[in-house]
């Protein structure tokens, strides 16, 4: 994984990387160029949304014990989405914007999750709670969902300044390959915990349907995605050849790239 491990972007943002200068053309030369006065009113608005959402799925479980997963998953949601924006701003003030919370990802991501809720209230209807009754298998989805969530967040920490949401076709001149703390074992630790994200809070929800959607189009996405950004990882180090023969990937049949 790039220094500049991107996140969860779509296709389309492969090689939008803008060159110009941090700050150009806005009033507040401390942060990227989305991220004027407007900018920061929509940040805020969002991370408010975020936080009645997060209030409202507590409630929930509170109002009715068989909708703790359902408020497990929505709280874990929120939480991702702030996270991203957080840890951008942390460590990429320069490419800050409100876009950094990835609601607005793409068309597929706002399909997959309204997939996603739709077969959980449908099941829940059609088959009765029992069907949704949390357990086993639902703790699991759980423990996988914030295992995947803190080895993302744990990659835009150790990267720091060299990561980024989208794929970086040029080499910053402070670009540097990223070895150390996770990166040691994982080299696309962004990529492997957004995966395992998204299958275990399928998981978590009980949808059996979703689950196997949720597994083939991440994986789908990645096996695209890695090769394209590993050729240029190639590249940009000539060191990243060795990298690659002791760090995994952690998605199952994605093999590594090896020149």
């Amino acid at each position: 994984e790039m220094a500049a491990t991107p996140g969860l972007p779509a296709r389309p943002e492969d090689g939008s990387r803008d060159g110009s200068a941090p700050g150009a053309g806005i009033p507040d030369p401390e942060y990227g160029p989305e991220y004027g006065p407007r900018g920061r009113g929509r940040a805020a608005l969002t991370s408010y949304c975020l936080g009645i959402c997060t209030g409202a799925a507590l409630i929930a479980a509170v109002l009715d014990a068989r909708l703790v997963h359902w408020s497990a998953y929505m709280v874990i949601l929120c939480f991702f989405h702030e996270v991203e924006f957080l840890l951008t701003a942390a460590y990429r003030p320069d490419t800050l914007s409100a876009d950094n919370f990835l609601l607005n990802h793409s068309k597929a991501y706002h399909v997959a999750v309204l997939l996603c809720w739709a077969e959980f209230w449908l099941e829940w209807w059609l088959f009765g709670a029992g069907w949704k009754r949390p357990g086993v298998l639902s703790a699991s989805g759980l423990t996988l969902t914030v295992g995947a969530l803190f080895s993302r967040s744990l990659a835009m920490r150790t990267a720091a300044s060299n990561f980024s949401h989208t794929i970086e076709t040029e080499k910053r001149p402070q670009h540097r390959l990223v070895k150390h703390g996770i990166y040691r074992y994982l080299r696309h630790p962004a990529y492997f915990g957004f995966f395992w994200f998204s299958v275990g809070t399928q998981l978590l929800l009980l949808n059996p349907v979703c689950t196997l959607l949720y597994a083939y189009a991440s994986w789908k996405f990645f096996a695209d995605r890695i090769p394209y950004e590993e050729e240029l990882l190639h590249e940009f180090f000539p060191e990243y050849a060795r990298y690659t023969e002791r760090t995994i990937i952690g998605i199952p049949l994605i093999p590594r790239r090896n020149s």
